[in-house]
Formats: structure tokens, sequence, C-alpha cells
């Protein structure tokens, strides 16, 4: 029977742009994932299509949406991905909110703390509002989300369980700025 590998290091680094093709292929793992909530099919050649990937590298979204991306490793190896932007439902003028697009940790590595060390390495990098969306009918990203926020904020955040016609499902914010 294989055992549990040791976990040594969980790195967070900044995707460039040769690095789209990882992220391509492991969001492929992602969607599937995702398509137990999404309801999302594979196109006609078997794979899935993030339509925003390109976005994360060309001048007409990078900067003016606040998008980064990000390799998760863990052990010196690929273990997932976070992407981050501005994209916030907030929609206040010149809110800089930020927001988790989408994070995936590969399942070897889920419930060992590698989601938890990853989710508060991306928080650091950006000081101030957080806005994180949790789709209506994944109550395991609902329960990890509240968790790892109520432990990163000592309980200071605000949740709600949707936000009008902007979307159906719980957002959590909180403000890492103090």
């Amino acid at each position: 029977m294989k055992t549990m590998s040791e976990i040594t290091s969980i790195e967070l680094i900044t995707a460039d742009e040769h690095d789209k093709p990882i992220l391509r292929n492991l969001m492929q793992y992602y969607q599937y994932d995702s398509s137990a909530y999404t309801n999302e099919d594979p196109g006609r050649f078997g794979l899935f299509d993030y339509k925003y990937l390109d976005h994360y590298w060309t001048d007409q979204g990078k900067e003016e949406e606040g998008r980064q991306a990000f390799l998760v490793k863990v052990n010196h190896m690929l273990g997932g991905f976070v992407l981050v932007n501005n994209h916030s439902i907030l929609k206040k003028p010149g809110n800089e909110t930020k927001t988790i697009a989408e994070f995936f940790i590969m399942r070897k590595w889920r419930r060992q703390g590698v989601g938890k060390e990853v989710a508060y390495k991306t928080f650091e990098i950006h000081k101030g509002i957080w806005e994180i969306k949790q789709e209506k009918e994944n109550i395991g990203a609902q329960r990890f989300w509240e968790n790892v926020i109520n432990e990163y904020t000592a309980g200071n955040f605000k949740r709600v369980e949707s936000v009008g016609d902007d979307w159906d499902g719980p957002v959590i914010w909180f403000d890492n700025s103090k």
C-alpha cells in the first residue's frame, strides 16, 4: 500500500507566459473536478476550455483587471495553481478588491494543509480587500474557504449567501490591510 508523501515544501510561484501550457494542462483537471458543480462538458476534442487564460498575459486584461497567475509546487513538483484578478461583485469606483478567480490543489495534496498555506501566501501578496466566491453546490469549497478565512482573519470577515443577479452562491469578504 502506498503511503502519503511527506510535505517538505510548498511554493507559490508567479507564472510567466512560458508557464501558460502548464496552466492550461492543470486547468483540465480543475475543470473536470468542477464539472460536478458547473455541469460543464468538455468540447468536441475532449478538452475543457478556459477562455480567460490568455488574458493573464495579454495587454487586454492583465494590468487593468489585476490578473496574476501562480503555480503551486509541493516538494518541488507541480501541485496546483491560483488565478487572481479584480473581478469583484462589489463594483465600487476605485475598488481594488482582489478575488480568487480559480484555485486548484491536486487531490493527492488535499486535506494536508497545502490549500490553506497556498491561500495564506496568496493573501499576503496583496494587502487590502479580498472577495472569495464559491459555487452554490460545492459544499466542500465552502467549508474550506470559510475555515481558512476564519482562521486567517481571526473571524473578521463577512459572508453572504448570494449577491443579486451577479452571483448565486456564497461570497466571503475580508480586509487584510490592517
